[in-house]
């Protein structure tokens, strides 16, 4: 395959056809099981799925991955669009990371249900599904209310859309993230010692946005979101020991949008948060994006994070930007075979870079993108800043550059 092959087809892998062949239940895996996971499973406590899921036809082994699933309310829909690409490409996971929206999506297919489900369930959500205000403890508490927000409302709907399962039994190995107030550590539902707890519990507790709803109490401890420290847990992914990280990250910056900002106290409250989570993001970015990393960012981040209608485009959204990085990026194009595809498009240019572009007739000098690139791609002396590695082979997609400049002087191409 070369980077000039298009026209409406692409390359597809070696065992696309024939796991797709194998599908009933619309998953990206074996029949009857959600992402080819074994019908006896490997509990939750195990770390990654068994070595024998990763023997394709002929005899090779196919790279252990680790898929992971970041926060983003209503932007997460992009999720299903990812694992539908993935499901089309043929490619297996053996866990799933997942924080807020991320793992509200991942506990459903680790839990068994199909893709197919998955979908047909979140088009038809509304939003008094999830939102019902807690008036009367407004009301008589005032500031003293737990949330905005009754969690209950929200926790049944969840009753009603995750699968009955424990922890331990999911067919594909499963962790989320939350926040434990009382001392603001991180705890991942799924480890060990963090098992006994519901799915729906554990789902609750990483999508429990603070002050929105109520904390979930267990074990004498309030959780509130894991977005809240780690939209993208890249570190945690890493401790599993798999070959490869597939990332998606759906926070506002990947659009070089402003979102629309509103001078209310709950935009202000919302967008406070987007401008923490962008930064803790960006720093995780920094340190943990790698050759192992293939990192998806769908342009989803201009809209709001609870806007319900439109979910269908949101999920087209992540199924092409999967493709087009899946099928590009260093770290899987090789699990991609000559193969030709109807209905898929090989990049043209390779995005093993980022290609960084500045304005020196909006450059003002200040040094901002020097002092925030961590891969030396600007040089601010004398002045004006200069680009030094216009083709940033090393750049981790944070988009530091972009929304610090001042003066939009800055931007970034090939992604």
């Amino acid at each position: 395959m070369t980077p000039g092959d298009v026209g409406g087809r692409a390359a597809a892998p070696d065992s696309a056809r024939a796991d797709l062949n194998e599908q009933t239940d619309g998953t990206n895996g074996t029949k009857g099981h959600a992402n080819g996971a074994s019908a006896n499973g490997s509990g939750a406590d195990a770390r990654l799925a068994p070595d024998i899921d990763r023997v394709e036809r002929g005899g090779s082994r196919r790279p252990k991955i680790v898929l992971v699933l970041g926060g983003g309310g209503m932007r997460g829909m992009a999720h299903i669009g990812v694992l539908k690409a993935l499901q089309t490409l043929g490619r297996r996971y053996d866990a799933v990371v997942g924080t807020s929206i991320g793992a509200f999506v991942g506990a459903m297919v680790c839990g068994g249900k199909s893709i197919e489900d998955i979908e047909n369930t979140l088009i038809e959500v509304q939003k008094q599904d999830y939102f019902r205000l807690n008036t009367v403890k407004l009301l008589l508490k005032g500031t003293r209310a737990p949330s905005m927000y009754q969690g209950k409302v929200f926790k049944e709907s969840l009753k009603k859309m995750l699968p009955e399962v424990e922890l331990t039994e999911m067919q594909i190995p499963f962790y989320c993230n939350a926040v434990r107030l009382e001392s603001g550590g991180t705890v991942y539902w799924g480890t060990p010692g963090f098992t006994e707890i519901s799915l729906v519990d554990a789902v609750y507790s990483s999508c429990s946005l603070p002050g929105i709803f109520e904390p979930l109490q267990w074990e004498g401890h309030n959780y509130v979101d894991g977005g809240i420290v780690d939209s993208v847990p890249l570190r945690f992914a890493k401790t599993l020991d798999g070959d490869l990280i597939i990332a998606v990250d759906l926070t506002v910056k990947s659009t070089f949008k402003t979102p629309n900002y509103q001078r209310r106290v709950l935009s202000t409250i919302f967008r406070m948060f987007e401008i923490v989570e962008e930064v803790l993001v960006e720093q995780s970015l920094h340190m943990h994006v790698d050759y192992r990393v293939a990192l998806i960012q769908p342009k989803v981040g201009h809209l709001h994070r609870f806007d319900f209608g439109q979910v269908s485009e949101v999920i087209r959204a992540g199924e092409e930007e999967a493709l087009r990085v899946l099928t590009a990026h260093t770290s899987t194009r090789d699990l991609v075979s000559d193969e030709i595809r109807d209905g898929l498009v090989c990049p043209v240019t390779p995005r093993d870079h980022v290609s960084l572009h500045l304005d020196p007739t909006l450059c003002v000098g200040c040094g901002m993108c020097q002092m925030v690139c961590e891969t030396d791609g600007y040089w601010a002396e004398g002045g004006v800043a200069t680009v030094r590695k216009s083709a940033n082979y090393e750049c981790t997609r944070d988009y530091a550059c972009v929304r610090n400049c001042p003066t939009n002087a800055i931007s970034l191409g090939n992604l």
